[in-house]
């Protein structure tokens, strides 16, 4: 508690709070004239730390360019005290203000929140607020910062990706919906093969050194898509492949794959359709799975389809995670190295290789492409180990497959991570009767819905307004009325 429980009246009458040295919290002459000044013109989403009387947010209610404030107090007992001022009651009464405290700021901003909607995001303090509490309003600052580096890197992401994301989902969804009769979702492993060990393998420059050890050993091999050319160059044919890049290039993954192969190829309902559509045509056997999109969720609720995470957003994790659906209990990673090893940047034998060294030539080598592709970004060398780098990206990698081996109880021993845990596995059937025509009309009358009325908080009440996020990230130079006309107009193409 930063007040003391004392109320002091200012010289206009109005109740004003005081710190707990006696300081007023407000003018103690007109607190009702109290405003907040702003070198620009205030928009988008603003956080007031210091909400004391109030006075100066009640002030901001009324900006018509504001579409969210988000009032901070340093502690719940002093939130609780400020709520007992008539402005603070306002505060609350009103439907675009959110009152919190410090502990649960961090939470708030991730839950409500959204770039897309909100654009802007501006902290700002009450003076006097924070002259008397300067570690307090640090902490805030601090918070808000870790906050926007962390939802920067996903808002980016999504801006790049969104359009090409819808288009992939809506066309793989359909692709779906005309093979309803055919084996695509029989995601069921037998028993003495998920009592193996499952060797999830990426193409880090390390796998070069474990083929023999993969090929040898037994395991149940669920690779990556960019380690699947490397494995069938080494007579290794891998009981699984898995996809989920959105981008075109990707199916030069499957250029290497044969007719009718004991192998399952997963790909996640963003994943390119040129790719899905390749493998099914040379009769290879097909399962879908969704990650984290909204869209995709949604689409989801309608059938039988494997919900799997991909951490950071790394295809190594949607591998784990995979494995760990269908019942594995003992997983082994190779070639998840998150760095650039020995100076390389992958395995021999990926599509980059054969791409690369086709492309070689005495002005430009293939070592001069592989070069440019890790200097791309600023290298960081890693300690301890010979010509080895890593990157800001890689790090975050990494770091989210420890967190979702931690997550899911999986503890590394002699080289294996091991789940004590006992795994809950779900039958799926092996048909499903998606109907795309009937879902693609439902999702273009919900964008048509909510352009009568283009406000953030109806949006994000709407399963339809949250399924369209990502899409209008892409579109973010836009007005909210316009990102939602070029998303309807977007849907339309894929009916």
């Amino acid at each position: 508690m930063i007040y003391s429980k004392e109320i002091a009246e200012a010289k206009n009458g109005s109740r004003i709070p005081l710190f707990k040295n006696g300081k007023p919290a407000n003018s103690k002459y007109n607190p009702d004239a109290e405003q907040i000044l702003f070198e620009d013109l205030p928009q988008g989403c603003i956080i007031v730390a210091g909400i004391a009387g109030g006075f100066h947010i009640e002030k901001l209610l009324s900006e018509k360019n504001i579409s969210l404030i988000i009032a901070v107090e340093a502690d719940s007992e002093s939130l609780e005290f400020c709520k007992q001022f008539s402005s603070t009651k306002k505060i609350e009464e009103c439907q675009k203000a959110i009152l919190c405290d410090k502990s649960n700021l961090e939470e708030i901003l991730y839950t409500k929140y959204f770039p897309v909607l909100y654009k802007n995001l501006t902290l700002v303090f009450n003076r006097a607020w924070k002259n008397e509490n300067p570690q307090i309003a640090q902490e805030i600052s601090s918070t808000v910062k870790n906050f926007l580096e962390k939802v920067s890197a996903d808002y980016s992401v999504q801006a790049h990706f969104g359009k090409l994301w819808q288009r992939n989902i809506l066309l793989n969804l359909k692709f779906i919906s005309e093979h309803n009769n055919e084996n695509f979702f029989s995601v069921n492993i037998e028993q003495d093969k998920i009592k193996k060990t499952a060797a999830i393998v990426a193409a880090g420059p390390t796998l070069d050194f474990s083929i023999e050890e993969i090929k040898h050993g037994d395991f149940f091999v669920i690779s990556t898509d960019t380690a699947f050319g490397t494995l069938l160059q080494n007579s290794i044919i891998p009981d699984a492949v898995i996809n989920i890049d959105a981008q075109h290039i990707s199916s030069e993954h499957f250029f290497c794959a044969n007719n009718e192969t004991k192998t399952t190829f997963i790909f996640d309902l963003c994943s390119n359709p040129e790719s899905v559509n390749l493998v099914y045509n040379k009769k290879n056997k097909i399962q879908f799975c969704t990650n984290q999109h909204p869209l995709s969720l949604l689409a989801a609720k309608h059938m039988d389809i494997k919900k799997i995470e991909s951490g950071a957003g790394t295809v190594t994790i949607a591998a784990a995670d995979w494995a760990k659906s269908c019942g594995f209990q003992k997983i082994k990673f190779f070639g998840a190295d998150f760095a650039y090893s020995f100076g390389k940047p992958y395995a021999k034998g990926t599509y980059l290789e054969k791409q690369f060294f086709s492309k070689s030539n005495r002005i430009i080598s293939a070592e001069e492409k592989y070069a440019a592709l890790m200097f791309r970004t600023e290298l960081e060398k890693i300690l301890g180990e010979e010509n080895s780098f890593t990157t800001e990206v890689l790090n975050r990698y990494k770091k989210s497959l420890d967190e979702w081996t931690e997550k899911n109880f999986f503890k590394l021993k002699n080289g294996i991570y091991i789940s004590d845990k006992k795994i809950k596995t779900e039958n799926f059937s092996t048909k499903n009767n998606f109907n795309y025509s009937e879902f693609h009309i439902q999702f273009t009358n919900g964008i048509k819905e909510l352009l009568k009325n283009p406000d953030p908080e109806i949006i994000l009440q709407s399963n339809w307004g949250l399924s369209i996020l990502p899409i209008l990230a892409f579109f973010k130079n836009n007005t909210l009325f316009d990102s939602l006309k070029l998303a309807y107009n977007q849907a339309l193409r894929y009916n």
